[in-house]
């Protein structure tokens, strides 16, 4: 599969920082809520705020490199959100198998009496569905932005 010239592969290395950022914040949500941080620092590292801004951030790399267009755009903000889905399903899943009460299995960020395995499905299909279609839409309206703007805001090497 290529999209404007560039496979899975690329794609990947393009977000691979920004997959890290979004693993890290997950590891500190976790950490800090292990480490009884307060409420407000806990509920300040969210990877549901993470993705969005590494989305905004690959469009400006896809921008700035002349990655490719909407469908890169697209793609890349389907993988992010699905990287991030992804950890949250496994804190999720972790504590269904081992009984360790994670923060993303609390009653306060899920529906009251819903079962762990539901919770899961809810972030495999509406968390992967909506988060995408909102990280794609938002993606390629500031990447049309960018490109409205004069050519003399690309850096030179990068024309």
């Amino acid at each position: 599969m290529n999209i404007n010239r560039h496979g899975l592969r690329d794609h990947l290395q393009l977000a691979a920082p920004l997959f890290g950022v979004i693993a890290a914040v997950w590891a500190l949500r976790e950490i800090s809520d292990a480490a009884r941080a307060p409420h407000v620092v806990v509920h300040i590292l969210s990877v549901t705020v993470a993705v969005p801004i590494c989305v905004i951030m690959a469009v400006l790399l896809i921008h700035v490199r002349r990655f490719g267009g909407y469908a890169n755009v697209v793609l890349t903000a389907l993988l992010l959100v699905s990287w991030g889905q992804l950890l949250i399903v496994t804190a999720i899943a972790f504590s269904a198998f081992t009984g360790i009460e994670t923060v993303y299995a609390r009653p306060e960020y899920s529906f009251r009496d819903m079962s762990p395995w539901k919770h899961i499905v809810g972030h495999l299909t509406f968390g992967v569905g909506f988060g995408s279609l909102f990280a794609a839409a938002m993606g390629c309206l500031l990447l049309w932005m960018l490109r409205r703007l004069p050519a003399d805001h690309v850096p030179a090497k990068h024309r």
